[in-house]
C-alpha cells in the first residue's frame, strides 16, 4: 500500500498565454505532451489552478502545456479545457460550470455544486489516488480515500468558488478567516499597485498557484494513505469491540493511539451505531498514564456529547481521587472534555462513573 516518491509528480510545467498559444512548439525534449489544457486568463481562483495541476497527473494529460485565453476558436483546438467555454462534457473533456442550468454535483451523497477543480476530481480522482496506493482503480481502499480526499479537501473548494456557505445562517461570521486555500491562491493574483501587469507575469502568477494548489492536494493524499487508512482500520476494531469494554456500549479503548475522531464518527454513521460512543480510553504516549475523552458532538464542535461530570472539574490528583472514589486520578480539564487516570483500571472507572453522572 506504501506508495512511491513521486508516483504523481507533474511533469516540467508550461503555462503560456492566448498570444502563444498558435506558436510552434518543440516537443522534442520531453518537457511536454504535445497536448494543451485551457483555462481562462485574467484573474484567477483557486479552482481551474487545482483543475489543471490534478489533470496533468493522469496519463492522458501527462506533462500537458496550460494555455490561458478566452478565445473561443483556440480553446476550441484544445484537448481539454477548464473553467471556461461555458460547456460540460467530459466525452470532449471540457469542465465548466459558469453556465445556465448547470447543477452538477460529486454524488456518492454530496450535494455541493461542482467548480472546475471538482468535476476534473470527479472525473478523474480515482486514477489518481490508484496510482498513489498503487493499486487497482477499483480497490475498496481506492474508493474510501477517493470520497475522503474530496469531502475532506476538494469540496470546500467548490462550494466557495460558488459562493456556497458553510452554515445555514444569516448572522454574521464571529471572525474572519482569509486563511484557507483559496484565499491564499487569490492572493497570487497580480496586485493593482504591480506596475508589470504583463500576460507573462500574470501566467507565472497562475503557475504558483498551481504548485500551491496541487502541492496542498498531494499533501491531504499522502496524509490519507499513509495515516487515515490505517487509522480507520484501527478505530473500526476497537469501536466493534467496545461492548467486552463495558455493556453500555458506550465506552471505547484504543488499543494503539491514532487519530481516531473523524473515523469514530463516520464509522458510528456508517455501522448505524447505537448508542452513539461517549468516552474514548487511550494511553498517552509520553506520560503512559491513561487518558479519558469526551466525545463531541461533532467534529467541528468543542461541545461533548457527554461531558465529565462538572463537579469533578479543575480537580487535580489526590482531591480529585478523594472527590471520585477513583485511586490514580490526575486531572479533569475545566470544560469536562478530557481527563486522567494513572492507569488503564483507573480511567475506565472514571468513565463507568462518569455515564451514570
Amino acid at each position: 500500500m506504501a506508495a512511491a516518491a513521486g508516483a504523481t509528480s507533474p511533469k516540467r510545467l508550461r503555462v503560456y498565454s492566448s498570444a502563444a498559444a498558435t506558436a510552434d512548439v518543440d516537443y522534442s525534449n520531453g518537457a511536454a505532451s504535445g497536448k494543451r489544457v485551457g483555462t481562462h486568463n485574467g484573474s484567477f481562483h483557486c479552482d481551474e489552478a487545482l483543475g489543471c495541476f490534478l489533470v496533468r497527473l493522469t496519463s492522458q494529460f501527462a506533462g500537458a502545456d496550460v494555455v490561458r485565453t478566452r478565445d473561443s476558436q483556440i480553446l476550441d483546438s484544445l484537448e481539454a479545457v477548464l473553467d471556461v467555454g461555458g460547456v460540460y462534457d467530459p466525452s470532449r473533456h471540457r469542465y465548466d460550470h459558469h453556465q445556465k442550468g448547470f447543477n452538477e454535483v460529486f454524488g456518492h451523497g454530496f450535494n455541493t455544486k461542482l467548480s472546475s477543480a471538482g468535476l476534473v476530481y470527479k472525473h478523474f480522482g480515482k486514477e489518481i489516488i490508484a496510482k498513489e496506493l498503487q493499486l487497482n482503480e477499483d480497490h475498496e481502499d481506492v474508493h474510501r480515500v477517493y470520497l475522503a480526499i474530496y469531502k475532506n479537501f476538494v469540496e470546500a473548494l467548490d462550494a466557495i468558488d460558488n459562493g456556497i456557505n458553510q452554515y445555514d445562517t444569516e448572522q454574521p461570521p464571529k471572525y474572519v478567516n482569509n486563511t484557507h486555500l483559496s484565499s491564499r491562491v487569490g492572493r497570487l493574483n497580480l496586485d493593482w499597485t504591480d506596475s508589470d501587469q504583463s500576460p507573462d507575469k500574470e501566467n507565472a502568477a497562475f503557475q504558483q498557484a498551481m504548485v500551491l494548489a496541487g502541492s496542498e492536494f498531494m499533501e491531504s493524499v499522502r496524509f490519507h494513505v499513509k495515516s487515515w487508512l490505517p487509522a480507520r482500520s484501527i478505530v473500526m476494531e476497537c469501536l466493534l469491540s467496545r461492548g467486552s469494554v463495558d455493556p453500555s456500549g458506550e465506552i471505547m479503548v484504543l488499543d494503539r493511539f491514532c487519530p481516531w475522531k473523524l473515523h469514530l464518527f463516520e464509522l458510528e454513521q456508517e455501522l448505524k451505531i447505537d448508542p452513539l460512543t461517549k468516552y474514548v480510553l487511550y494511553q498517552d504516549e509520553r506520560s503512559k498514564s491513561w487518558r479519558v475523552q469526551a466525545v463531541s458532538v461533532a467534529p467541528d464542535r468543542f461541545e461533548s456529547r457527554k461531558a465529565l461530570p462538572e463537579k469533578w472539574r479543575g480537580m487535580r490528583d489526590d482531591e480529585l481521587s478523594k472527590e471520585t472514589g477513583i485511586p490514580g486520578c490526575v486531572f479533569i480539564h475545566m470544560s469536562g472534555f478530557i481527563g486522567g487516570n494513572k492507569t488503564y483500571e483507573g480511567a475506565l472507572e472514571m468513565a463507568r462513573a462518569a455515564l451514570k453522572c
